[in-house]
């Protein structure tokens, strides 16, 4: 009952003060569908993690007790740590801000080199008639495939959602849906597409219209992998079937939050940290330094998950089972109750600032557009830990990185001076929780 409280004290204090785009919007859906919701499926009887499976320990009832006191830590801490971002950013509102116009030149030359790459990875990936070498057999080329849609948004930030680039997004975005694996690629360009839509006209939340279809999106996206096999076979009537299904049975739903157990890991996790008296004191960040190097050319190279290895049990095998610890039991392996409060409140803080900063001002500013590709990984984040951040953004969109290298460049794209008046906030009085830019012109 009480995680059901803040839960909804939260939620009504964002959708009042907040906007879709904001940190802790992301934040109140993860922790519903990871926490309130799977608490209340306990509550209701539905068995733990492990429950009836030979030679694997069931997690507890007290541990999920746990579990549930320490994400509603984490809530609180990562609500109070926006408002504390909120102020300082409110207190800077009225000076003038340097930023840096979206340059159009350098967009077309980024996407003039890296639109042509992506694709070629991405249907040769799709056709698997790719020759097999060292670059092949690494990451990189697989993240070539991304580079359609990091290009096509460069090109709507840089031109709005025009005709001649909706048409090859909608055709990019069919196909990733469809391939049958990594929902995540379909999903999070959306996320991009609706902050950028809004934010261009002037809105803090989508209209029923989208609301609608994020609803259709949510029940056909637990089968959507099933879908997409079944697609990537032929048969058309098997992904038919499977599509309605999901509109008028639950077991799809079902299956996936079966699946989904995210907070019954969380408190997995914090036991097994616990037995073996370990504190990784920041070490399990590390591991984001070494992502550049391909594992072709480092066998050794040490993996997000290796913390998992260390704590890992014959009875809860978390390594094996690619298990989920989310970003707060990933705080307490590093730093115990004490990462459990710190870290959502300092990371709040630190977008909630970038995020007021980000959003404020005119529309064609690059800044904005690079925040908004943030926002696409806060799920991620969330759910996965801190890695997620620069994985699902620097590593799978490289057409933004080289864009935001070139805008930085001195004479590229010099900066203007948005004057407090430029700023438009357009928030209620005292609203802690988003901002609200300026209509594009």
């Amino acid at each position: 009952m009480v995680d059901t409280m803040l839960f909804i004290v939260a939620v009504l204090l964002v959708v009042q003060r907040g906007a879709f785009w904001h940190p802790l919007t992301m934040y109140l859906i993860f922790h519903g569908y990871t926490v309130t919701w799977r608490a209340w499926q306990l509550v209701a009887g539905l068995p733990a993690l492990y429950y009836g499976q030979p030679q694997r320990e069931a997690i507890t009832s007290d541990e999920l007790i746990r579990a549930v006191i320490y994400s509603d830590l984490a809530l609180v801490a990562f609500a109070a740590g926006c408002w504390w971002g909120y102020k300082v950013a409110e207190s800077r509102s009225r000076r003038p801000v340097e930023r840096r116009p979206i340059n159009r030149t350098v967009i077309l030359l980024v996407c003039l080199f890296c639109l042509p790459a992506g694709v070629t990875a991405f249907l040769s990936i799709q056709a698997g008639n790719f020759s097999d070498n060292f670059f092949t057999q690494t990451q990189y080329f697989a993240v070539m495939a991304m580079w359609p849609f990091g290009c096509l948004s460069l090109l709507i930030a840089a031109y709005g959602f025009r005709v001649i680039l909706i048409i090859p997004l909608g055709l990019y975005l069919f196909v990733v849906g469809t391939q049958g694996y990594h929902r995540h690629m379909l999903l999070l360009p959306l996320i991009f597409l609706t902050c950028y839509f809004l934010q261009g006209r002037a809105r803090r939340w989508p209209n029923a219209a989208l609301v609608a279809a994020a609803v259709c999106l949510l029940l056909v996206f637990p089968r959507l992998k099933r879908i997409g096999q079944a697609y990537q076979a032929g048969d058309s009537q098997e992904a038919l079937r499977q599509v309605t299904e999901a509109f008028v049975t639950r077991s799809s739903y079902e299956e996936a939050m079966s699946n989904e157990q995210f907070l019954d890991q969380m408190a997995g996790a914090i036991t097994l940290v616990d037995e073996a008296e370990v504190v990784f004191k920041g070490r399990t960040y590390l591991a984001v330094l070494t992502l550049p190097v391909p594992r072709t050319m480092w066998r050794g190279k040490p993996g997000l998950a290796d913390h998992l290895e260390v704590v890992s049990t014959p009875l809860r095998p978390f390594i094996s089972e690619g298990r989920i610890i989310t970003y707060a039991g990933e705080a307490y392996f590093n730093f115990r109750l004490w990462g459990v409060l710190l870290a959502p409140l300092l990371l709040a803080y630190f977008l909630t600032t970038w995020c007021m900063r980000a959003t404020a001002g005119p529309m064609d500013r690059f800044g904005r557009y690079v925040y908004c590709v943030f926002v696409m990984s806060f799920l991620q984040l969330y759910r996965d830990g801190f890695a997620s951040l620069v994985v699902f953004t620097v590593c799978h969109n490289l057409p933004m990185v080289f864009a935001w290298v070139l805008h930085s460049i001195p004479g590229f794209a010099p900066k203007v001076v948005d004057l407090p008046e430029e700023q438009v906030s357009g928030l209620p009085a005292g609203g802690p929780y988003g901002a609200h830019p300026a209509p594009r012109a």
